[in-house]
């Protein structure tokens, strides 16, 4: 029996297992992906704030370092957002990851979690390959969260889609490579279309409620992007929405995507899974530590209460779905050519003036001011 049974082998549970496994006890990493990190379902881009915060050394899966967002407007307004960042290596980072968490002791089997059932300290997995037994259950199974479903903890699932296109970066020399761009308008519903450099080559991408290969196609087009030199087309889902009962039972905790971790205006969830990954962590140690499972009931609490599951980010998100492209020319007109950081209150108050129907919208702009002010002070 293992102390701790982790189902996938991501970033968040990956950082699970490498914490637990330091310690001395015996972890077991369960992955279905045949290689892990693939197929890629990113726009592979973190900030320097997660690499610090999380201790990560600068690898070799650091593809291109940017300085920041810069968020381009329909009007051509644009705006930045200034936090250090990195195109990455997606499919590389995940499995340096892994390695380092089989390096502290934990084992990885490839097999896909088919049920589990149980109760704290006597669980039990079963998959394609057999059952396997842990006193502690982790569920970093990703936007499926099959173990919280299982187990009763997941109500309703709501997902965004994302498409990307690669091309070489001989094809993309009108784009700019200092920063990771972000273009919004009305037509993608809340979500964005991005060009994200990574020095000999260019993530392109699009995702929202609504994002579709021929809107990928379209996207591309309008900022002359020529498709035909695409190398590469990867897509994914995006955990938006989810409803628990709790992120935690009894023996069991959830991370990573599969806990809804996911930034819902960014998109972004790296920083965020890797976050959750280290809070389960230390809450299953000391389980183990002081044999009591149900300290692992702390862990939603803790969870809940992290910058990243703050609920303007939800709001956020909400509000930018309902946006026309009037109200991006309303909030370029405040913001365009300086720093995100320049939107005051005062500065705010002064362009409501002129524009008073977003004086009596006073609650939706400092929503969104405060998600994105969140964004850029814990990673997008």
């Amino acid at each position: 029996m293992y102390d701790v049974i982790v189902v996938g082998a991501g970033p968040a549970g990956s950082m699970t297992s490498y914490m637990i496994a330091s310690t001395g006890y015996s972890v077991l990493m369960i992955e279905k992906k045949k290689e892990i990190g693939f197929p890629i379902q990113c726009g592979e881009g973190i900030t320097q704030f997660c690499l610090q915060y999380n201790k990560l050394p600068e690898g070799n899966w650091i593809k291109w370092k940017v300085k920041g967002v810069k968020s381009v407007l329909p009007s051509g307004y644009y705006f930045y957002t200034e936090e250090p960042g990195y195109s990455i290596d997606r499919a590389g980072f995940d499995k340096w990851l892994a390695e380092r968490a089989i390096e502290r002791g934990a084992e990885l089997v490839n097999a896909k979690a088919k049920a589990i059932e149980g109760k704290a300290g006597k669980w039990k997995i079963f998959t394609n390959e057999g059952e396997y037994k842990g006193r502690i259950v982790i569920g970093a199974d990703g936007p499926s969260s099959n173990i919280a479903r299982w187990r009763g903890l997941l109500m309703e699932r709501y997902y965004l889609l994302a498409y990307q296109y690669k091309f070489d970066a001989k094809y993309m020399k009108q784009m700019d490579d200092k920063w990771f761009s972000i273009y919004w308008h009305e037509k993608f519903r809340g979500g964005y279309g991005w060009v994200f450099p990574r020095g000999e080559e260019y993530n392109v991408g699009v995702g929202g409620v609504n994002a579709s290969v021929s809107q990928l196609k379209s996207f591309c087009k309008s900022i002359g992007i020529d498709i035909d030199k695409k190398k590469e087309m990867n897509k994914g889902v995006i955990p938006f929405a989810y409803k628990f009962v709790s992120r935690a039972q009894e023996g069991i905790m959830i991370v990573g995507d599969a806990a809804c971790m996911t930034n819902p205006t960014s998109g972004g969830g790296i920083q965020a899974a890797l976050a959750s990954g280290r809070i389960s962590a230390k809450k299953a140690i000391k389980s183990l530590e002081e044999e009591n499972f149900s300290i692992t009931l702390e862990y939603d609490r803790e969870i809940r209460k992290t910058p990243y599951l703050h609920p303007a980010h939800l709001k956020c998100a909400r509000y930018l779905q309902k946006w026309k492209n009037e109200d991006w020319l309303f909030l370029g007109s405040i913001l365009h050519g300086k720093k995100f950081t320049d939107l005051t209150l005062w500065r705010s108050f002064l362009a409501g003036l002129k524009h008073p129907s977003y004086l009596l919208r006073a609650r939706e702009m400092l929503t969104i001011r405060k998600a994105m002010k969140i964004n850029q002070k814990y990673g997008w």
